[in-house]
């Protein structure tokens, strides 16, 4: 079947009702958006699912009749463009190749180069709607605009930064921020090409002296400074003398470049490190003297490229210093074993006295080589010692916990001179390919993340919402807890300037946090094109918050009656009512998302519910450019059509759990709606009118399907509704097909009614399809917008669908026995179990909780029973948690004698009914109530 064909066709009817358009009319209302892509390249596998996930989350409320807006808008802002273009006129092939994947050809390539980041931003803009709208996802696209491409949004971004640091939430300070040198100004998650998520890590550096030099060492751990036995030079890096405050350091050339940006410092110039080897330094609290010795492990980049050994409690200090005495070469510095003897300075539940030496030997870690080892035993020990570690032979810090003396004891070595503070953060590269370090701004503007009161609010708004899935919870509670004040503006890059200072530009996190509002008036602006200088903070004061004289406001800015139209459409539509987004945005946009709106709306108007989801894997492997698994969304959707796609990926996964494309899962959901599509143009075919129990049977199990496919879609499990919508619902129609001898002995209504069903729950998911199997099912109507169907509770009858498993039940078993007595029988006979089975059964059922042996003895003083008895009550307790209700004995009897005719076609044998009370055959005494005997003959 083309599927694709189905595709232009319904999106085409779509357009023309202009179906998704949403305004504000009498229903209640639903207001879903994913997070905005950014436009550096076209959609992929990976936008997907996410994006199906709310598509398919907005079409199941609109088939619930709420008035449903999803809206879509795209991201320009930052550096990632910039960083682009740069790439492409250096000539970065991989660069090329990306954008030649994604359907540019060379000669866009050649305009991307010439015309600038906003001509590439409005490329993939138009690109990636294009894509998202052949996938048929449900969008307004009225509202459709580009951050901060577009002027009006630009203006928007204005009113919010005015209106945060009104309220003191926008403050202007000096903080360590992640720097890039090149660009000269902070790199944000998302002007990243590495590191996303990486933040300032502070450092407290120990100044060890040797004739008046510093030997700087940075440490996170500045506790096992009383465990120093040595410092480490590695001998192969370029070292440098630099002055601080008029003191004389050596650290590494890297260093000295980061630490410029951070201390009072001058270059002096190369130092040749190696003429310290060797040597004694001095340790700062007791005047020791300690060896300076070589090792190659040490890591020019991080932080000075000097470091102290503690060999007791790091493992890469045990193993560099069991490397020296291994290869004899202590001696050749002029040092023996017992000057580099372990100091243990930390006691640690689990641990004795010299936890590294012990980690090492257990994971049998030798050499500086087994770096994954390293750092896998480097990560559990710092764990396990700052959680669970008390200090020990550390002077008055004796006795502290690990975790709340690093604050104290840096506080304190700085106040007596012994150390500093330096900051360093892990590989980060931005977008124009520039490694970036950490940089002590002045006069930066920052969003006071780290207010208290900020803080309370968003965790009050937090335990308010629902998130999806639950456990996602603690990851927002953890950031919220963790953030610190956050740079908000860069100097360089695409984006709005900020209003009081223009030397600015608010970054690509902090512009794109209430875009949400800006959905709900974007088509008024869109279709009356609104410029810019109308859309001044009064309007917006007016329009997003109530404030303001309307009479006033227009004076100046849009005319009164659009200023009423906007007011209405915010009113009506906002607050955001489901919000979905991948997982890792969860430490950055999604939780600035909620301090932004609790910072500028009153309560009524904060978010009421996050969901969000894994990352997508293509066949199993994660996604990357260097693998070539970055599938761009319109090739797959022309290769197989959108249902396919959709479908296949949101039934992949549920949860937080990663997605998973694979493509041969495509052949299996084909062959469903195939099988679907065949079956409703042979409806027709059915004749019967008269309801039999079978029909019963599909009545009660479309019902068992709504109920459980609503209530997985409104938990966004998406999976499980799958599973029940389309394929539990498409075995139970095969059942029904083969039960009565195909579609001309059906019962037309049931039938009818069957697919109907069928059709809406899984229209969401398949939106084409199912518009084109409701037109054949004789509707004339959208069945996008037809009524989300309810469960029938009397429609329900659980003794036809144990029945009808019991038949399934029953054939199955006759084939396990035909295959391992390898027999081919010409009769069978059916017991139906002994009477006291189903007494005993029953009470066991309706007891579940007493103990065996009590109900054994109740039921064995009640009558006469034997050994048999005691066996069957013991049979039934192993799978106490598993026992089902059965249908009675003389409706078994019945059933049977209803599908007689329909087990001897599927057998080809004769069917013999019988009693078990009435026979002593030894096969008879095998039946109990949820199992016919079986005898083959």
């Amino acid at each position: 079947m083309d599927f694709k064909s189905l595709d232009k066709k319904w999106q085409a009817k779509w357009e023309r009702a202009k179906l998704f358009e949403a305004n504000p009319d009498g229903r209640k209302k639903f207001f879903t958006s994913n997070v905005i892509p950014y436009v550096n390249g076209n959609a992929h596998i990976g936008h997907s699912y996410t994006f199906t996930r709310t598509d398919a989350y907005a079409r199941f409320k609109r088939m619930q009749g709420y008035n449903v807006l999803m809206a879509q808008g795209f991201h320009a802002t930052g550096e990632p463009i910039v960083g682009i273009i740069e790439r492409l006129k250096k000539g970065d092939q991989t660069q090329v190749d990306t954008f030649m994947t994604f359907g540019a050809t060379k000669k866009d390539i050649d305009a991307f180069k010439k015309k600038g980041p906003e001509y590439v931003a409005k490329f993939w803009t138009k690109r990636m709607t294009e894509s998202f709208q052949k996938v048929g996802f449900s969008i307004d696209w009225r509202r459709k605009f580009t951050l901060s491409i577009d002027p009006g949004f630009s203006r928007f971004v204005e009113w919010q930064y005015n209106t945060l640091k009104k309220k003191g939430y926008v403050v202007q300070g000096t903080h360590p921020v992640v720097w890039c040198p090149k660009d000269l100004s902070p790199t944000g998650d998302h002007d990243r090409l590495e590191g996303e998520g990486e933040s300032p890590i502070e450092y407290t550096v120990i100044k060890f002296t040797y004739l008046g030099y510093v030997l700087p060492c940075a440490t996170l751990r500045p506790e096992t400074l009383y465990g120093v036995t040595n410092i480490w030079l590695n001998p192969d890096a370029e070292y440098v003398e630099i002055t601080v405050d008029g003191e004389r350091w050596i650290v590494s050339k890297d260093a000295a470049k980061k630490l410029a940006d951070q201390m009072n410092v001058q270059l002096v110039g190369a130092f040749d490190a190696r003429t310290l080897l060797g040597k004694r330094c001095t340790e700062p609290l007791s005047n020791r003297e300690i060896p300076i010795l070589p090792s190659k492990f040490v890591d020019p980049e991080n932080a000075t490229g000097v470091v102290m050994s503690v060999p007791a409690h790091a493992p890469y200090d045990w193993i560099a210093i069991k490397e020296l005495i291994d290869k004899d070469e202590l001696q050749i510095f002029g040092f023996e074993k017992n000057d580099l003897e372990p100091i243990s300075v930390i006691q640690a539940e689990g641990f004795g006295e010299l936890p590294a030496v012990e980690l090492t030997e257990k994971m049998g870690i030798t050499n500086l080589s087994q770096i994954d080892k390293l750092d896998e035993a480097t990560a559990l020990l710092y764990k396990k010692e700052f959680h669970l570690g008390t200090l020990k032979n550390c002077g008055v810090y004796s006795g502290m916990k690990v975790s709340e003396s690093k604050e104290k004891l840096t506080l304190d070595f700085i106040d007596k001179g012994l150390a500093d503070v330096m900051w360093e953060v892990n590989n980060v590269v931005c977008r124009c390919t520039t490694k970036c370090h950490v940089k002590i701004l002045e006069n930066q503007w920052f969003l006071k993340f780290s207010d208290e009161d900020w803080k309370k609010k968003v965790k009050y708004c937090l335990s308010k919402m629902k998130i999806y899935p639950e456990e996602a919870r603690n990851n927002f509670e953890n950031t919220i807890d963790w953030l610190k004040d956050k740079a908000c503006t860069r100097k360089s890059g695409l984006g709005t300037f900020l209003p009081w200072d223009k030397e600015w530009i608010v970054e690509t996190l902090s512009d794109s946090t209430i875009y949400m509002a800006y959905y709900t008036i974007a088509h008024v602006i869109n279709k009356y094109k609104i410029p810019p200088k109308k859309l001044t903070n009064e309007m917006f004061d007016y329009v997003l918050l109530g404030k303001g004289d309307p009479k006033k406001v227009t004076k100046n800015s849009v005319s009164k009656k659009l200023l009423k139209v906007m007011r209405e459409e915010f009113e009506y539509f906002y607050p955001m009512d489901m919000r979905n987004s991948g997982k890792d945005l969860v430490q950055n946009h999604l939780t600035f998302y909620l301090f932004h709106h609790t910072a500028i709306w009153p309560e009524n108007k904060w978010p009421k519910a996050i969901s969000v989801n894994g990352f997508v894997n293509v066949e199993g492997e994660k996604m990357s450019k260097s693998k070539g698994n970055i599938i761009p969304l319109k090739d797959i959707v022309e290769q197989y059509g959108a249902d396919m796609v959709r479908i296949n990926i949101a039934g992949s996964s549920q949860g937080i759990e990663d997605a998973d494309w694979r493509q041969e899962c495509i052949k299996g959901y084909r062959n469903r709606y195939e099988f679907m599509f065949s079956t409703v143009k042979d409806i027709r075919k059915a004749g019967r009118t008269k309801m039999e129990n079978i029909d019963i049977y599909m009545q009660s199990r479309i019902q068992h399907h709504i109920e459980n496919a609503t209530k997985n879609f409104e938990k966004l499990m998406f999976r499980d509704v799958v599973q029940t919508a389309l394929f539990e619902a498409t075995n139970d129609l095969r059942w029904y097909l083969r039960r009565i001898d195909g579609i001309k002995n059906a019962n037309k209504k049931i039938m009818k009614n069957y697919m109907e069903n069928l059709v809406k729950l899984v229209t969401p998911f398949t939106p084409h399809s199912c518009e084109e199997l409701w037109h054949l099912l004789g509707h004339k109507d959208f069945v996008s917008v037809s009524k989300w169907p309810v469960p029938d509770q009397t429609k329900m009858n659980s003794e036809s669908e144990i029945g009808e498993e019991l038949v399934k039940k029953t054939l199955n078993d006759i084939e396990e026995v035909q295959r391992i007595a390898k027999i081919t029988p010409k009769k069978i006979t059916l017991f139906v179990a002994e009477d006291w089975k189903f007494r005993v059964h029953q009470k066991v059922l309706r007891d579940k909780t007493c103990n065996v042996n009590d109900i054994t003895k109740e039921i064995m003083s009640s009558g006469t029973y034997g050994k048999a008895t005691v066996m069957f009550i013991q049979s039934l307790y192993k799978k106490i948690n598993e026992l089902q209700p059965v249908i009675a004995r003389g409706r078994q009897f019945a059933l049977l004698e209803d599908v007689r005719d329909f087990i001897e076609k599927e057998t080809g044998c004769k069917v013999l009914i019988q009693d078990a009370d009435d026979t002593d055959n030894l096969k008879a005494k095998s039946s109990t109530p949820s199992k016919f005997g079986l005898f083959l003959e």
